[in-house]
């Protein structure tokens, strides 16, 4: 008897998790950002969650957990129940994790179920008025010739302006200096005093100097023209295969339920591809790129590929 009413339960047991996504969510989710309140990952998530309560019917909690380069709040989602109530989102940074950091208590490929990529920002290289170039291949020109005499600032080692930095050196034949600041404004601060010369730079940490006339873009520094900055060239027009971009992507604690991942995946879908939604972001400073899944996770694994190389060439060793 017992044998039988075990069978009879089996059907249930084996339904509970798609049961349980059916349902879901039944209560508010929460959202991990791993830096603090007002960059760029916030601003986006903050965009997200809001958008994303309407359509889940659940409130969406935006949760700061900044610290130790964004380990501190990945490693907390990492750990978290896999039950769909606590997502991670995060910029792809963190693909080179475990090159920059010695044990940054996660592992960004085996840890997580990637939902989806949102959006990116674009990422510029701007000039002060000391630099006498105004255009990109008058710039490379310029800098081939003087090697060592430009300096450029970022808000700190490893961070993707850095690397783009690096990649452009290598790329361009330069030797542009990098300096790193303890943060994006004490980085602008130094261009317009002229301590450095040059910067790459999230387009939503200068805009407001590129329209003042105090800073002069030249480029962006993904692999195509940015949709807000339609008359910048790319640097891979002149420097082909050149891409160093940086976007964001939402996950979850690997072994949520699949259901759970694909509504998930669906909704985020929706949203970037609302188009109302998606002027609200460009309004912003970011440029909706969505990504399913399977779509993120390549693009994860490729930015791996493509910076892993890179950090030891140039003097980057885990901390």
């Amino acid at each position: 008897m017992t044998r039988r009413r075990s069978l009879l339960a089996l059907p249930a047991l084996l339904a509970a998790p798609r049961a349980r996504a059916a349902g879901y969510p039944d209560k508010p989710v929460r959202m991990i950002v791993p830096f603090p309140p007002g960059g760029g990952t916030d601003n986006l998530g903050r965009l997200l969650a809001r958008e994303m309560s309407e359509r889940l019917g659940q409130t969406v909690v935006v949760e700061n957990r900044g610290g130790a380069g964004g380990n501190i709040g990945a490693t907390t989602a990492a750990q978290s129940a896999p039950d769909g109530y606590t997502m991670l989102f995060n910029g792809n940074g963190m693909a080179i994790s475990r090159e920059l950091f010695k044990n940054p208590g996660y592992n960004w490929d085996t840890d997580f179920t990637w939902v989806a990529r949102t959006a990116s920002t674009p990422v510029l290289l701007v000039v002060n008025e000391h630099v006498p170039a105004r255009n990109l291949r008058d710039f490379i020109a310029y800098a081939r010739a003087n090697p060592g005499r430009l300096n450029h600032g970022t808000a700190g080692a490893g961070t993707p302006f850095h690397l783009g930095g690096e990649l452009f050196n290598e790329m361009a034949g330069t030797r542009i200096i990098h300096v790193p600041y303890r943060g994006t404004g004490p980085a602008v601060a130094g261009l317009l005093g002229n301590e450095v010369q040059c910067m790459f730079a999230s387009s939503t940490g200068v805009d407001g100097l590129i329209r003042d006339g105090k800073i002069f873009p030249l480029a962006n520094l993904a692999g195509k023209r940015a949709r807000g900055w339609p008359q910048l060239p790319s640097i891979s027009e002149e420097l082909p295969g050149y891409a160093a971009e940086q976007w964001y992507v939402l996950g979850v604690p690997r072994r949520t339920p699949e259901d759970i991942v694909h509504k998930l995946e669906t909704v985020t879908r929706a949203m970037m591809t609302d188009r109302a939604f998606a002027r609200l972001c460009e309004e912003r400073g970011f440029d909706p790129e969505f990504l399913d899944s399977a779509g993120a996770t390549k693009a994860l694994e490729a930015d791996h590929a493509r910076w892993a190389p890179i950090l030891p060439r140039a003097g980057i060793t885990p901390e």
